[in-house]
């Protein structure tokens, strides 16, 4: 019969052997962190993202675990704030060990927190919470566990990430517009029927499509280095005035394209505005004042991703056409007769998880 070491490191390597499978980023958060939390017998866990910046170590919550009489439940809350926790000497030890960890007994528990990443360069902090004080081995053994989700991460973000501005890339905006869809037909069977659902589950999903004003000039006057650099900061812009739960991809060259679910109709324009805001309030290096132009469109279901993406490319067409720095709503414009709609085809409804869709 096994020791209850040995059961221990079996668990931690069942954990890497699933991270080496899992393609999902949230499922692999859950994987590494309830896989720790049973191995090291721990009350509860802390996954954090990390991220440097002039004011310190800046940590953003993205969910916990509970050991529930044996039984570790996970809580994911990607979606959360940032936390600017100050010099919490724990985590300070941790991000510059070699050991990747650092432990201390406060009261009458012990606390764990573990860097994941290269030295320095933490990119993850997991925090655990135990009763007693794990075995250095068994330490050290979840310590490579977590390399593997590090590994994990690095090849996901390879295939899903554009390498300049770190948004979603080309590649995986058809599967997830496809996945909107199913979202937006969710939210349209649930605003039939609110007895059986939360309101924001019956608010509709939009998608808009994001263009620099005159970007080739930027190029062209100023040079293609600060050209990326104006898209690194649009990009970051973006992170800042939108969800975390929110799609944001660089489409192509100085298009990027935004996808939100769940947003009241008469809300939605002021989300757009308050980004084309932003851009135009900012100032970039060098070059100064940019502007942006906005084109949206509500998620029909009856449409397909190729269609509805057309319906946001015109609206965005009309405002550059009509100015440019402005916000226009393809549904706004038919109504108003300046642009004309197209009957909408008859497809068969697209079905998909909801969940996979916002991780």
């Amino acid at each position: 019969m096994p020791t209850n070491d040995q059961t221990n490191l079996i668990c931690l390597l069942d954990c890497a052997e699933e991270l080496s499978r899992l393609q999902n980023p949230a499922e692999a958060r859950q994987s590494l962190a309830l896989g720790v939390q049973r191995a090291l017998g721990a009350y509860s866990v802390l996954l954090y993202r990390v991220r440097f910046s002039a004011s310190g170590l800046v940590l953003t919550l993205l969910g916990w675990g509970l050991d529930n009489d044996g039984n570790p439940n996970w809580e994911d809350i990607s979606g959360g704030d940032e936390l600017n926790l100050g010099c919490d000497p724990l985590l300070g030890e941790a991000l510059s060990s070699p050991t990747t960890y650092a432990l201390a007994r406060e009261s009458d528990e012990v606390r764990v927190v573990f860097a994941i990443g290269p030295l320095g360069e933490a990119r993850w902090l997991l925090e655990v919470h135990a009763m007693k004080r794990p075995e250095r081995a068994l330490l050290k053994a979840a310590a490579v566990v977590m390399q593997c989700f590090e590994n994990n991460q690095q090849a996901w973000e390879y295939a899903n990430l554009d390498t300049l501005t770190r948004l979603l890339n080309r590649k995986t905006f058809d599967t997830n517009f496809e996945q909107l869809i199913a979202v937006a037909e969710k939210a349209e069977r649930n605003s039939d029927d609110r007895r059986q659902a939360s309101d924001d589950q019956s608010l509709p999903c939009w998608l808009a499509v994001f263009d620099i004003d005159h970007f080739k000039r930027i190029n062209d006057s100023f040079g293609h280095l600060f050209g990326d650099e104006v898209l690194l900061l649009f990009a970051e812009r973006m992170r800042s005035c939108f969800r975390a739960q929110d799609k944001l991809f660089r489409f192509g060259g100085e298009e990027f394209v935004v996808m939100i679910r769940h947003v009241r109709e008469d809300h939605v324009r002021g989300v757009f505005e308050r980004f084309r805001r932003s851009i135009e309030r900012y100032d970039f290096p060098q070059v100064g004042q940019v502007t942006c132009s906005v084109g949206y469109t509500r998620i029909d279901p009856a449409y397909t991703p190729a269609e509805l993406l057309g319906r946001a490319d015109a609206a965005l067409y009309y405002a550059k056409e009509h100015g440019r720095n402005r916000v226009d709503s393809f549904d706004e414009l038919v109504m108003q007769g300046l642009l004309k709609l197209v009957p909408a085809p008859d497809h068969s409804s697209i079905q998909a998880d909801i969940d996979e869709l916002f991780i």
